[in-house]
């Protein structure tokens, strides 16, 4: 692939190429062809409003091998708690998944945290929240905040870090707002791919950006926050982490494609934060699209996952 290391370096980019690998274009491809079906608001809303609750995927037979499993209930939902059975280096991730706040955990999910466990050593903790339309924000963050004081009952904060995908990214940060505000101490590290920072969409540019992203439709993500939010203010730092107080935050990673929807406010994000002198890397990939790192056979995602190890001092490797 084309190469130009004088002007796309690591401390931009992620993946230094102007292109994106075969392996993403070929995923994009397929992804493209199934948007309209994923695209129809109305679709959305009757699926959604009719469905029954999901359940959670079995976890692959290869996570088992890599780690002890447990689960457990806290607040009477699932929690997954996975310990890597060889050279564990200390750190503890607490994963939110992504889905636009409505959509179930699913097998990709599975496979982005494995992915980190092989490349950081991490133990990883996996709160199953609740989701909307069925829930909102009132009832997901006690949860999670018990989930929190458990982990920090065993791990030191220092060596904790929130991480989540797109809706899952954004409430990692939020999550972070919500301790600090109960006076929890903050996690080490935050991990955020993709992330969903702003419910309600609002910046100018995103409609130009749409076309070129084969995952995210804008109607179906404002229909979804409004069902989180409950009826509540949209901007709210625990819906929309992009307005919250930044000053004084944990160290931030964000991995983030070019073709992503959320591209304009990650990159946002990360003027806000150094605005106000805290620690933001993020990592853009070129071409690559929403989550790419759940397409953990692509180099992009391998790319990431490495400097995910890096950021967290870990010589661990897949």
């Amino acid at each position: 692939m084309e190469r130009d290391d004088a002007k796309l370096g690591d401390s931009i980019l992620g993946f230094r190429s102007r292109m994106s690998s075969l392996r993403m274009s070929a995923a994009k491809f397929w992804l493209g062809l199934r948007k309209k079906y994923r695209s129809d608001p109305e679709a959305f809303r009757r699926t959604a409003k009719t469905r029954t609750y999901p359940t959670i995927p079995a976890l692959p037979r290869a996570l088992h091998a890599l780690t002890k499993v447990e689960e457990r209930k806290v607040a009477g939902r699932a929690v997954f708690n996975l310990t890597p059975r060889q050279r564990a280096s200390g750190w503890h991730l607490i994963y939110a998944h992504g889905g636009a706040y409505v959509n179930e955990f699913i097998l990709p999910h599975w496979r982005i945290i494995e992915s980190l466990i092989r490349h950081t050593g991490a133990s990883v903790t996996v709160p199953i929240y609740p989701l909307a339309p069925e829930f909102t924000h009132r009832d997901a963050y006690p949860f999670l905040t018990e989930v929190y004081r458990q982990v920090l009952a065993t791990t030191p904060a220092t060596q904790v870090a929130l991480c989540g995908d797109s809706a899952g990214g954004g409430l990692a940060l939020g999550q972070t707002f919500h301790f600090r505000d109960l006076g929890l101490p903050l996690p080490g590290r935050l991990i955020l791919f993709s992330p969903w920072l702003d419910l309600a969409m609002t910046n100018p540019g995103i409609p130009a950006i749409e076309p070129r992203d084969v995952m995210l439709s804008t109607a179906r993500l404002l229909e979804a926050g409004q069902w989180w939010a409950g009826g509540d203010d949209l901007s709210i730092p625990t819906l929309s982490p992009i307005h919250g107080d930044l000053r004084g935050l944990p160290p931030i990673d964000v991995f983030q494609g070019t073709d992503d929807l959320f591209i304009l406010d990650a990159r946002e994000l990360r003027g806000k934060v150094e605005a106000v002198g805290g620690s933001i890397r993020l990592y853009e990939y070129p071409g690559a699209f929403h989550v790419f790192v759940g397409a953990t056979f692509t180099p992009e995602a391998r790319d990431a996952f490495r400097k995910v190890a890096h950021g967290l001092g870990s010589s661990h490797r897949e």
